[in-house]
């Protein structure tokens, strides 16, 4: 049994995933790690450096009938695996995610994408309010008390 508890990491791919690795990769001490991505390219008995990964289904602004099916999704990871914490560096899979974890009383952590440099993400502003810990990597995005800069992942 492992005693560290679990935190679901989520991310859309390319470079909001290299940044949410880059995050988990100093969390790995603290923390069982399990990976959720967009993905038709592995199953759900997949694993990312050691750690579950799940696929799920990719949705956009351009493209929103797809919420369903990823809430859905994301909705039967959070039951199956019961993480004590959520992260997520974007964009809309994190936003269901981090929605959903405030929805199940589940503690969240939301960094906007570092390529977000004159204003918070679309998805990011969707879900500031929702988010326990909201983190951009700008620090004139702060605002000292919503949204917090502590660095950047890059």
């Amino acid at each position: 049994m492992n005693a560290k508890p679990k935190l679901l990491a989520i991310s859309s791919p390319g470079g909001h995933w290299i940044q949410l690795t880059r995050v988990c990769a100093r969390l790995e001490d603290r923390y069982q790690l399990v990976y959720a991505m967009p993905s038709t390219r592995f199953n759900s008995a997949a694993t990312h450096q050691g750690h579950k990964l799940y696929s799920i289904t990719d949705v956009s602004a351009d493209d929103k009938w797809r919420l369903i099916p990823c809430a859905l999704q994301v909705l039967w990871i959070l039951l199956k695996e019961r993480p004590a914490a959520i992260i997520s560096t974007g964009a809309a899979p994190g936003a269901v995610a981090i929605g959903l974890g405030k929805l199940l009383r589940i503690r969240t952590i939301w960094v906007d994408s570092i390529a977000n440099v004159r204003q918070i993400s679309r998805a990011g502003r969707l879900i500031q309010h929702q988010a326990d810990v909201f983190l951009t990597q700008w620090e004139h995005l702060s605002d000292g008390q919503q949204v917090l800069f502590k660095g950047a992942v890059l």
